[in-house]
């Protein structure tokens, strides 16, 4: 081994123990434990159970449940913060003296932490005492019950949600939209194009690449989000907003089933590399030119 290679694995060997004991070693270990019966009721009973907390999961109702909710928070979520993300970074794409000070407005939800504003919506959300439904009767609308019913539910959630992350979606097309060359968007306006044939026809397309990566780190953050469920619906009504996170807290936490929990847990991670691997071959990022 030479004084080069030496070097090499000197200074890769903090970044790899590091790595190792942050991702590779609890990865290791919610395996193992989910091939276990492991109870914190009965923590000394631990014993091998192969694939049976798999087998009770996809048998289990609950599980089918929460995966729908899961899901539907997620598409929707997505689709929401995208169009709105891509819309206001096309507005703000006009150089005027207002653009800086509303850029920073529309970027202020991402600064602020999580589990403030949702206890801040919380308290807006109140049937009683909150705000939105003082604004309703205002202009002679009936008071709404914003966490009491399941769509009512969901829909508060997304509102919550896309708050706080269309931001994100927006910095990313904003990126897009100045590395864009404005060359073909000009010639196409002189041939008599209108905006809408040029933002559909040349402006989009371009943003394609940004707007890929933009919707797989969304997906994925929306697809295990917790906080907002938690603190808003706790998964109710009922177990209508129960996410797979929110499942996997519960059995793992409330009920002490650790295995189970683990299992979930692992399900969640499979769903989300099979999903996110589909979108990027589907949008042909990523992928080496002979897997094409």
């Amino acid at each position: 081994m030479d004084a080069r290679t030496r070097f090499i694995i000197l200074m890769l060997a903090p970044t790899t123990v590091l790595l190792f004991g942050l991702t590779i070693f609890p990865f290791i270990a919610s395996v193992a434990m989910s091939l276990s019966n492991y109870s914190l009721v009965t923590p000394d009973s631990l014993a091998f159970a192969g694939l049976q907390n798999y087998f009770n999961l996809l048998r289990s109702e609950e599980f089918w449940t929460a995966l729908r909710a899961t899901a539907l928070f997620t598409v929707l979520a997505v689709a929401i913060q995208l169009m709105l993300g891509v819309a206001i970074a096309t507005f703000l794409h006009h150089e005027t003296r207002a653009v800086p000070l509303l850029r920073a407005i529309y970027l202020l939800p991402m600064a602020i932490t999580p589990v403030a504003a949702v206890f801040t919506f919380r308290m807006m959300l109140n049937p009683s005492l909150g705000v939105f439904n003082y604004l309703l009767k205002l202009v002679g609308l009936p008071p709404q019950d914003w966490l009491g019913t399941a769509a009512m539910a969901m829909t508060s959630l997304l509102v919550v949600d896309t708050w706080q992350w269309a931001p994100f979606i927006l910095l990313i097309a904003a990126g897009g939209l100045a590395a864009m060359d404005e060359e073909p968007l000009q010639a196409a306006r002189m041939d008599g194009a209108t905006e809408t044939q040029v933002f559909f026809h040349h402006t989009l397309p371009a943003l394609l690449p940004y707007l890929g990566v933009a919707i797989v780190f969304r997906a994925i953050d929306a697809f295990k989000t917790f906080d907002i469920i938690f603190v808003l619906t706790g998964g109710g009504p009922g177990i209508a907003t129960r996410t797979l996170n929110l499942l996997a807290y519960k059995q793992g936490i409330e009920f002490l089933s650790m295995g189970y929990a683990a299992a979930i847990a692992i399900v969640m991670l499979v769903i989300t590399i099979v999903a996110a691997q589909m979108f990027l071959r589907r949008m042909r990022m990523f992928v080496p030119r002979a897997a094409l």
